[in-house]
């Protein structure tokens, strides 16, 4: 310490002055922990908004409930094995896995396509990824109503053109598999922005050095692309389709609006048949039971993802 900080009174920082040790130790329980006494209402907040609501489904789903009734019973798990035990369970199970599975791989490859091509930079790319980005900003109801009437069966726009053409006038929503391709058609023009602007900012994130090697070494643009862009861009293309699965199994909008879940329960998706049961036949508590079932499926199609882009990442670090 200097002469004039002795002069001064000025207390050397220790143990017995007032220094940062000295604080922290008078301090008391509360303001030691302020920090995590701050999240407490966001903490209280999620739990009523997400945990009481979800933990209150599971106990309805132990019930014999009908809507509007002051009195219910306990039946345990029996909910559960009647789904399970029922053909028709099993019929919308194949047909939401299937319709999941096969939108998001043509959502992947358009979005990607259109993605390497915005990545590309040329003059008009700016408006071009705003109107690619408009199917996205569409309500689902909207999106529903459009599709609707371009699939009319008489003067839907989809008929229109293949008369034009000289092509058949098809009953688009009446038949049982077309009526599958217009719900799969609807629900992939909502879908592709999404992986569009995924996967367009992961590949402008993706660092340039092994692109300028690679291009020393002589690799073309698809070599490029199959080698380095691909199993670079691994993580966001397991987040983008995990994200994607999760909503295809929640999607209820386009198909209330386009088909009712007709014809013939053909496009009739979990959400469709969940809303059937608790508010056509009014079975509250199969309808959540349901709900349960149906969150555990979309987490099991979540595991390969995950599963495959976790040996990714490993194949990558042992190759390091």
């Amino acid at each position: 310490m200097s002469a004039v900080e002795r002069s001064a009174g000025v207390k050397p920082m220790g143990i017995g002055s007032g220094g940062p040790g000295a604080r922290s130790a008078g301090m008391g329980w509360g303001e030691r922990y302020i920090h995590y006494w701050m999240v407490v209402p966001a903490v209280l907040c999620m739990l009523a908004i997400l945990a009481y609501p979800m933990l209150y489904s599971l106990w309805v789903s132990t019930l014999n409930w009908k809507l509007g009734a002051t009195t219910f019973q306990f039946v345990g798990i029996r909910n559960y094995t009647e789904a399970f035990t029922s053909s028709f369970f099993w019929f919308v199970a194949v047909q939401n896995v299937v319709f999941a599975i096969v939108v998001v791989i043509i959502d992947f490859t358009i979005g990607m396509f259109l993605a390497v091509l915005l990545n590309i930079n040329f003059r008009g790319r700016g408006f071009l990824r705003t109107l690619l980005l408009l199917p996205m900003l569409t309500a689902p109801v909207l999106a529903g109503f459009n599709f609707r009437w371009i699939f009319n069966d008489r003067f839907g726009l989809a008929n229109q053109i293949s008369l034009a053409f000289g092509g058949p006038q098809l009953p688009w929503l009446a038949d049982q598999w077309l009526a599958r391709v217009t719900i799969v058609a609807a629900t992939i023009w909502q879908g592709i922005p999404f992986f569009m602007l995924l996967l367009l900012a992961g590949m402008q994130a993706l660092p340039s050095t092994p692109f300028e090697a690679a291009l020393v070494d002589g690799a073309n643009a698809w070599q490029r692309f199959r080698y380095i862009t691909l199993p670079l861009l691994r993580p966001v293309i397991v987040v983008a389709a995990a994200l994607q699965l999760i909503d295809l199994f929640r999607g209820f909008d386009v198909i209330y609006i386009m088909t009712n879940g007709g014809p013939g329960h053909a496009t009739e998706l979990f959400p469709f048949y969940t809303y059937r049961a608790a508010f056509s036949e009014d079975r509250l508590g199969f309808a959540c039971a349901l709900s349960w079932i149906t969150l555990v499926i979309s987490l099991l199609l979540l595991v390969p993802l995950f599963l495959n882009e976790r040996s990714g990442a490993e194949g990558e670090k042992t190759r390091k």
